[in-house]
């Protein structure tokens, strides 16, 4: 029996806009998402050869990981690439939040598509005029975690073009018309993450090797997922030579991530240690789970 955190609403329901990169996160934010150094990705070499051969048809490639792992810097790796830039007629970023506005959404893309405005027309018809506007063009549109109601807009003509959805959710994947595999985000490796940590904590300079043991700690504890690393790494930074800051970071950070699996026994115990659960006669104790 597990517990399992659910991140996502009904994705029918689920509400969507565009908005700048610069009004979706707080400044310190959008520096660390736009820092493409910060994680490697061995299996790029596998989604731009989809981007620009595989099928005539319009195709889906969908980029699925969990919170902080690095979807978006992946797709921006693919959508900034020279290959990629030459490759297609039209490129499209769409960062998409939960606050929903169809009309809004499309009046982007049709902006960023003819560089012209939308004079108000209804949602179906500004979806058609996005349509006909993309005819003829090989073009590649970013969305995040976003589709079923944009599918209409974008027309199949044979030409290869792509678009790429970025979703914490594998259902999101699935659910879209793609002839690839869906594209499982890798976590960073142990040596990965410290090396990344161990670069933005010291930037050019070498890590000290009496903080090399707990700087490794450290990341440990990011498992693996690279905003967590950068963010950590601007905490420590501050006072980045006392192994006493470092070892306080590594006590402070969780043990278990969003979204992660958590088996009851063990979740259980950890409260009985922790106090919030009464640990009667001896170790013996009863509790009723509902699961749904």
């Amino acid at each position: 029996m597990e517990v399992t955190k659910m991140w996502s609403e009904n994705l029918v329901n689920r509400p969507y806009s565009v908005v700048e990169p610069s009004k979706r996160l707080p400044t310190q934010y959008s520096n660390l998402m736009n820092d493409e150094e910060q994680v490697s990705f061995e299996n790029d070499t596998r989604i731009i050869q989809h981007l620009i051969q595989g099928r005539n048809e319009l195709d889906v490639v969908p980029i699925v990981g969990m919170g902080g792992q690095g979807k978006t810097t992946c797709a921006r790796k693919l959508y900034n690439s020279d290959i990629i830039v030459s490759h297609f007629d039209v490129r499209e970023w769409c960062i998409i939040t939960q606050t929903y506005n169809r009309r809004e959404l499309l009046q982007e893309i049709f902006c960023q598509v003819t560089g012209s405005k939308d004079e108000g027309d209804k949602d179906d018809i500004l979806a058609d005029m996005l349509r006909k506007s993309l005819m003829g063009k090989r073009y590649l549109i970013v969305l995040d975690d976003m589709w079923d109601d944009l599918r209409l807009s974008f027309p199949n003509v044979g030409n290869r073009s792509r678009i790429v959805v970025t979703t914490r959710l594998e259902k999101v994947g699935v659910h879209a018309i793609h002839h690839t595999d869906l594209y499982f985000l890798p976590f960073l490796t142990l040596e990965e993450a410290c090396r990344l940590l161990q670069k933005k904590v010291f930037q050019k300079k070498v890590c000290p090797s009496v903080l090399e043991d707990v700087s490794l700690a450290v990341a440990k504890r990011c498992k693996g997922l690279p905003l967590v690393v950068v963010l950590v790494a601007g905490i420590i930074k501050k006072r980045k030579m006392e192994k006493s800051w470092w070892n306080e970071i590594e006590n402070a950070l969780f043990s278990y991530l969003k979204d992660e699996r958590i088996p009851v026994s063990q979740l259980i115990s950890l409260w009985i240690a922790e106090g919030f659960v009464q640990n009667i006669q001896s170790g013996a104790w009863k509790m009723q789970l509902k699961v749904t």
